[in-house]
């Protein structure tokens, strides 16, 4: 009995062991580069792990890691949505400006600055109709860009009704 409980230990260490190789080793390959340090994939492999565990602190951290190397949109874009569910909305905006200067006709990027600063008059105590107005003209801009796109036509009206414009 003895014998059979030392090797199911040794057999459940080993498998711990592997599993933390694989895990560990995933990433690594998921870059393709060994100068992981230096690899904007691996930072975005390690934030993506870090935001399915729930741990969005180290998430940002990993993306902003990533970020130093240089522009990413996916990099970028990931920050936007967690700076969003912070409530972190100037964070979220910021990193959402800096993707439409990287693509400019792309709708969900001024969509989602639109949403981001509609969030920030609503759930901050920074209420600037400025954020409001500009969220008006994201939403407008998102029409021209793609007609239907979202919400985007119901958002403008509502801005229009609430800004008595």
């Amino acid at each position: 009995m003895k014998k059979k409980t030392i090797i199911l230990f040794v057999s459940l260490a080993v498998i711990i062991l592997l599993a933390g190789l694989a895990f560990g080793t995933g990433i690594i390959m998921k870059t393709g580069s060994k100068d992981f340090k230096n690899d904007v994939e691996f930072y975005r492999s390690l934030g993506n792990h870090f935001a399915e565990q729930g741990n969005y602190d180290e998430a940002i951290g990993a993306y902003e890691s990533g970020l130093l190397l240089g522009e990413d949109e996916n990099l970028l874009n990931n920050l936007a949505v967690l700076y969003n569910g912070q409530g972190k909305y100037d964070e979220a905006v910021a990193k959402l400006r800096r993707l439409i200067l990287i693509d400019e006709n792309n709708p969900s990027y001024h969509y989602d600055l639109a949403v981001n600063l509609v969030d920030k008059f609503r759930n901050s105590n920074e209420q600037s109709l400025d954020d409001l107005l500009e969220a008006l003209k994201e939403y407008e801009l998102v029409e021209q860009l793609s007609p239907g796109y979202s919400h985007a036509a119901e958002n403008i009206a509502v801005l229009k009704e609430v800004l008595q414009i």
